[in-house]
């Protein structure tokens, strides 16, 4: 069966009255009125729109912690016949708002070194029913980038992303490559009342898109920026520390929702289309580990990391890796910072 993976949280209208009440819980008290009644005009709106996107990373919840099935304990997944990325896939980026060049230098930095690494090498183990597995390999350089300047304003929702995504390929800024996963990054100003950035909603997510480029299927991403709420989204943040890897808690804390995202979109691309690797108890791969970071290591600026990738460390969620080439029924597997035989 197909499971996506947020389907535990709560409705869309939940999150957009929760997204309503955190907005207007941090106003002042003279604007407080003013936004209530801004605030229910926008719910109504809302309660017409589409349902917010089903494959996506939870905000973490120190009140409901990650699932204690993949904590340290083998757990399983099922594969459901789609097919994973057979061929390295190129990662293109849309930095979407003021993003700043040091900000830009620390992500692209990471998928520029990914290919190839003992982190990536965990997503190789899954194939589908070609018997084909993930490469381990990806493809990313800053030409691979685009920077769009609140082309559609400061409040969007999936709907606005896959249109980012859409103009940034009509307009011969990005190629048309399904063979591409599409990344749209948020700046920490742009809101998604679909329920980034609160308490019942979401950092990121990813699918695949039919309406982006007619008679191809391409596989795109959303990921909000962190530093817009630190304690739901920002990983060092998650885990006491006050520092980040790199001394940037918008770029270190997106590229961790990065690295769940891709690796999603490389087990399960066509999620919901043609699902592929989903479990019946946690969602998919990166929803296993979703907040769970393994071994620490403390660098020398104080902030801890998991992974060093080329030159530079970075804290990312641990990655469940199948512990079988098997396909059939509940398929053991466990989180991990790197492949382990």
């Amino acid at each position: 069966m197909k499971n996506p993976k947020f389907q535990t949280v709560q409705p869309f209208q939940k999150n957009v009255m929760d997204a309503v009440a955190y907005r207007v819980k941090e106003m002042s008290m003279k604007n407080r009125i003013l936004g209530i009644v801004i605030a229910v005009c926008f719910a109504c709106c809302a309660f017409a729109q589409d349902s917010a996107p089903a494959h996506a990373l939870r905000t973490f919840n120190k009140n409901l912690p990650p699932t204690t099935n993949c904590n340290g304990t083998p757990c399983d997944i099922n594969y459901h016949g789609g097919i994973v990325f057979e061929d390295a896939p190129t990662v293109y980026i849309i930095y979407y708002g003021d993003w700043r060049a040091g900000d830009k230098s620390i992500i692209d930095y990471y998928f520029e070194h990914l290919s190839g690494t003992s982190q990536e090498k965990i997503n190789t183990t899954y194939s589908d029913n070609t018997n084909r597995f993930i490469t381990g390999t990806l493809k990313h350089s800053t030409k691979n980038d685009y920077h769009d300047n609140y082309s559609l304003g400061k409040s969007i929702r999936d709907a606005q992303i896959q249109e980012i995504v859409a103009n940034a390929i009509k307009n011969k800024h990005l190629p048309a490559d399904p063979n591409g996963i599409y990344f749209v990054l948020t700046y920490k100003d742009v809101l998604d009342p679909d329920g980034f950035c609160i308490p019942t909603g979401f950092c990121g997510y990813h699918g695949p898109s039919q309406s982006i480029v007619s008679g191809d299927i391409i596989k795109y991403a959303m990921v909000g920026d962190p530093d817009q709420c630190r304690s739901l989204c920002d990983a060092s943040q998650v885990i006491g520390d006050k520092g980040t890897p790199n001394n940037n808690h918008a770029a270190d804390g997106t590229v961790n929702i990065m690295w769940h995202e891709f690796s999603e979109s490389s087990s399960d691309p066509k999620i919901s289309l043609d699902t592929a690797w989903s479990g019946n108890f946690c969602g998919e791969s990166g929803d296993c580990c979703a907040w769970l970071f393994g071994t620490l290591k403390l660098g020398s600026n104080g902030a801890h990391y998991t992974n060093t990738i080329g030159s530079k460390n970075f804290l990312t969620q641990e990655m469940l890796q199948l512990k079988t080439t098997s396909r059939s029924g509940n398929v053991p597997a466990e989180c991990e910072n790197v492949y382990l035989k």
